[in-house]
């Protein structure tokens, strides 16, 4: 009997589509920078943006996000540690699960079509054609749950060298943090389960101007990079015939630049980011914090408009972002314990 799936695009039936949940997004900070993370990324969320962060906290983490996407269809949670460990270095697990509920079990004709693509299904169905009409006119089969789930290992040690430019008294300390991701992917359809292993490398070098110019009115700059499923991560479905999807590589590269403003008792960051995997995309942040206690951020996002709030209460933290979409805005909420 075959299966007819509305919403599919979530689902791993198209290689194009593998793994989509890991580009969901994670923490509501960096959901309110716009996505423009790979060069900041110094929280519980710097696995996913850039594995390297990791090692840049100075206090253990425990730190998790819910978020309800797409008018309410989808879940997505995210809870994990991370610690800093001896020799300026880091470990990071982290779990993250995109949960969409009750979703109908239809049959079709359709399916049988040896020349019937899923590509080819899917534009019928929008075309109002066999696809849609029988999703429409014939009621459910049944229902099930689709669950993505990922298992975050995360490596990352920082390095620090002093650069002398060969005049007395002028070197300037980089930081060079470096990490890397162990990811563990399980995804559910119905009776139908995927399982793969991948791997993501990243990057920074941070370093700054005052000490540069020697005008302690200047910043710090930060530039970085990050490799998603290095080497196009396999997920291999239980069917009888071993079907494969492919995650294919996404390439992430960034700056940002972090301006104290004594005068006000804040200070302000910027930061962007390049994007390349099926298409390229250019995201952009601003985020002002003052006194430590109180930020407020704004970005664009694939060319959505992105924004948010955080709140540090001591050892507790919150923050809260909004994502435009053509499907509906999305909230996410993200709490942080520093130990």
């Amino acid at each position: 009997m075959g299966v007819l799936l509305i919403g599919g695009c979530l689902s791993a039936q198209n290689t194009k589509y593998a793994g989509d949940f890991l580009r969901l997004g994670i923490g509501a900070r960096g959901m309110a920078l716009g996505e423009a993370y790979v060069a900041v990324a110094d929280d519980g969320s710097a696995f996913y943006w850039n594995p390297a962060g990791a090692a840049t906290m100075i206090r253990t983490e425990v730190s998790g996000m819910y978020a309800s996407l797409f008018k309410g269809l989808v879940r997505h949670f995210h809870v994990g540690i991370t610690r800093p460990l001896y020799g300026a270095a880091a470990i990071s697990i982290n779990w993250v699960r995109l949960s969409v509920p009750n979703i109908p079990q239809f049959d079709s004709d359709l399916l049988y079509d040896p020349t019937s693509s899923y590509d080819t299904r899917v534009n019928e169905s929008t075309r109002g054609g066999d696809w849609e009409r029988f999703a429409l006119t014939q009621g459910p089969l049944g229902f099930s749950d689709n669950n993505d789930d990922a298992l975050f290992i995360t490596l990352s040690k920082v390095n620090k060298v002093d650069v002398d430019f060969g005049w007395q008294y002028f070197v300037i300390p980089v930081t060079i943090p470096i990490g890397m991701n162990v990811k563990i992917i399980r995804q559910s359809l119905f009776d139908k389960k995927g399982s793969g292993i991948g791997f993501d490398v990243g990057s920074m070098l941070k370093f700054g101007l005052d000490d540069l110019m020697d005008d302690s009115r200047l910043g710090k700059f930060t530039f970085g990079f990050s490799i998603k499923d290095l080497w196009e991560t396999k997920i291999t479905w239980d069917t009888d015939s071993r079907h494969v999807d492919r995650i294919s590589r996404t390439w992430l590269l960034g700056a940002s630049y972090l301006q104290p403003l004594p005068k006000i008792s804040g200070q302000l960051l910027l930061a962007y980011s390049y994007k390349k995997n099926f298409n390229s995309a250019q995201n952009v942040g601003l985020e002002y914090l003052y006194y430590n206690r109180l930020a407020m951020r704004f970005g664009l996002a694939d060319g959505n408009f992105t924004a948010g709030v955080g709140i540090r209460l001591s050892l507790f933290q919150i923050d809260y972002a909004f994502r435009s979409h053509d499907l509906g805005g999305s909230h996410r909420i993200n709490t942080s314990f520093h130990l």
